[in-house]
């Protein structure tokens, strides 16, 4: 786990990803709107959010528009990082 931690401390974009999908589910346009970043960087980002358990994508048959939610894991590691 500290090993996570250290990842997403070292990785603005990764972590203000897990927090912008506190509220709700988004998709990485939306995220990418909301964050002023490249739409590549922040889908690039939740690919590996994803392989680490911290989100999981929704509707993952969409090859657009593709919804994803913080999993409890990656609610777990945000509320370590407070």
């Amino acid at each position: 786990m500290y090993e996570e931690i250290a990842d997403l401390k070292r990785s603005k974009t990764k972590l203000t990803i897990l927090k912008k999908l506190l509220s709700e589910p988004k998709t990485p346009m939306e995220i990418a709107k909301d964050l002023k970043l490249y739409q590549s960087s922040v889908s690039r980002s939740l690919k590996q959010l994803e392989e680490q358990k911290f989100v999981e994508c929704l509707t993952p048959n969409q090859y657009n528009y593709r919804h994803y939610q913080i999993t409890s894991k990656g609610r777990k590691i945000i509320d370590k990082l407070k």
